[in-house]
């Protein structure tokens, strides 16, 4: 009797360990722009500090969801966030090159308003053709892609950190992994954020970005799926059915 009292314990502590965990938009959620605007030089965070960010050299576009941004030569710049470290994080949007990306100068899609630091996301950085570099407060790491080329199509970017491991996704799938031995490390408290450029003035991403994301804890890869096919299940009027064939067409 006892024996089955402790695996019945056992398996609902558990159980609220596993509901503990699951991603809170209405909690979790550090930053979102939806990118929705349509018009104007200013991105509105829709998440719970309101943080704005500065637009330049960008055109209103259908995206994934709604409305995007397409890049000339341009950027998102944010201020400095000043918020508190999270101890997880994950970096969430979609992205669509102009034109197919192989090799050739570094692209930042996301790196620093000043300074250096981490995290980031690049194109072509010292022989790599991918990578999401996170860190924690005694190193500077990364996770690097297995792929050889990204289309001129929309692509789902999911980077998470915990105390453990960093996993990168595209497309829901895992794309790179590493380990990371300690609580994440998010320069963008003191340094500002600059999405599509690196730090607002070189290595720009020209393409689509939409529904730009930071949460404060590390999804896992059943909530990378569901925030995948959630997007994939509506188009720019709201509608059910867009699929990955439209969305490569567009």
């Amino acid at each position: 009797m006892q024996k089955i009292l402790f695996l019945f314990t056992a398996a609902v502590f558990l159980l609220c360990l596993t509901h503990a965990h699951a991603a809170d938009e209405a909690t979790d959620i550090l930053l979102y722009f939806p990118f929705d605007e349509g018009k104007g030089n200013k991105a509105e965070d829709t998440g719970p500090h309101g943080f704005t960010g500065d637009i330049k050299n960008a055109d209103w576009v259908e995206g994934v969801v709604g409305q995007a941004l397409h890049f000339d030569n341009g950027s998102v710049n944010v201020d400095a966030l000043k918020i508190d470290e999270p101890k997880e994080m994950t970096v969430e949007f979609w992205f669509k090159p102009d034109d197919k990306i192989e090799g050739g100068n570094r692209i930042d899609l996301l790196y620093r308003l000043t300074g250096g630091g981490r995290p980031h996301i690049t194109f072509n950085r010292g022989g790599v053709l991918f990578g999401f570099y996170f860190a924690t407060q005694g190193a500077e790491l990364e996770a690097l892609t297995q792929k050889i080329g990204f289309e001129p199509e929309w692509h789902y970017f999911v980077g998470t950190q915990d105390k453990s491991n960093a996993v990168m996704y595209i497309n829901g799938e895992v794309d790179g992994e590493a380990k990371s031995g300690g609580a994440a490390r998010m320069d963008f408290g003191t340094q500002g954020m600059s999405i599509a450029a690196n730090q607002g003035n070189a290595n720009f991403f020209n393409g689509m970005i939409d529904e730009f994301k930071i949460w404060s804890v590390a999804l896992t890869a059943e909530e990378v799926t569901a925030n995948m096919e959630k997007a994939l299940a509506v188009n720019a009027r709201g509608k059910v059915t867009t699929t990955w064939g439209r969305l490569k067409s567009q």
